[in-house]
């Protein structure tokens, strides 16, 4: 292997929630471009995709607006794509909805309904899309923005956003030995807490910010919040020939998170 392995030209990869509002989808997409891919991009938000679309050059095959729960969209959005002749190597599924925190008994079945819609049956749709095309070239990546909150739980009302992420993890293991021996891999990463806008939203509740954010900080041991470029790394591991072995993976990128022991101390301190 040499670090051209990691290289990502002649590659095209969609990234879906790639707008451009400061989150992982906008920052895996302009690395990506940085990393030589050709970019088929899509996102909720017309204003904010067509920044990134700026952003990108000559390195956007393809924008459009897209709500990746719905089948109509994803249809149409892959309609696009083969018709502007992208055939797709890479899909990242990105976006997730999280309206409120809500312990079980008292989540709202429409919020309940919408979590599942955008975060498991969205990225389902586009991974659908997009694997016909992989199986026909007989190589292709797929790549899930899980969670830690999928992996283990949280608590403090995130019982149906953390359902849903582990709803993804599954589909992602389920992908990687559905297709495996056609040349397709499925990876997934799993995030801490991002300082992304929404996260940022949080900050200005003196309750959120007092109370949860010390809490947070405390079981990472890196203390410090993730960024979104912290996922541009990885995304391209796992796209890219340097990961040619890699199926069926859960990566944590969560600063230490879930390698620590619930009653751990951090860097040494004392019991």
């Amino acid at each position: 292997m040499t670090v051209g392995s990691f290289d990502l030209s002649g590659k095209v990869a969609m990234v879906t929630g790639a707008g451009a509002n400061g989150g992982v989808g906008h920052a895996i997409a302009l690395g990506y471009a940085r990393a030589g891919a050709r970019l088929v991009i899509c996102d909720i938000d017309a204003d904010g995709l067509e920044r990134t679309r700026s952003e990108l050059g000559a390195a956007a095959v393809l924008a459009r607006r897209c709500d990746i729960s719905q089948g109509d969209q994803v249809e149409a959005l892959f309609a696009a794509c083969n018709a502007d002749g992208c055939a797709i190597d890479i899909l990242v599924n990105v976006p997730f909805v999280f309206p409120r925190r809500s312990p079980p008994h008292e989540v709202a079945l429409g919020d309940w309904e919408r979590m599942f819609a955008v975060n498991v049956t969205g990225y389902f749709l586009c991974a659908r899309a997009a694997i016909p095309g992989m199986l026909a070239k007989g190589a292709g990546a797929i790549i899930n923005i899980g969670s830690n909150a999928g992996a283990s739980a949280l608590g403090r009302g995130a019982f149906a956003y953390s359902c849903t992420k582990a709803a993804v993890h599954q589909m992602t293991r389920e992908l990687a030995i559905e297709y495996g021996r056609r040349g397709i891999r499925a990876n997934a990463i799993l995030p801490a807490q991002i300082r992304t806008p929404g996260f940022e939203s949080h900050l200005s509740n003196p309750a959120f910010r007092d109370g949860v954010l010390p809490r947070i900080l405390e079981g990472l041991p890196m203390n410090r919040l993730l960024e979104p470029d912290d996922m541009v790394g990885p995304a391209i591991f796992l796209a890219s020939d340097a990961a040619a072995a890699v199926n069926g993976v859960l990566l944590p990128v969560d600063g230490g998170n879930l390698a620590m022991n619930a009653g751990g101390s951090p860097g040494g301190a004392a019991a």
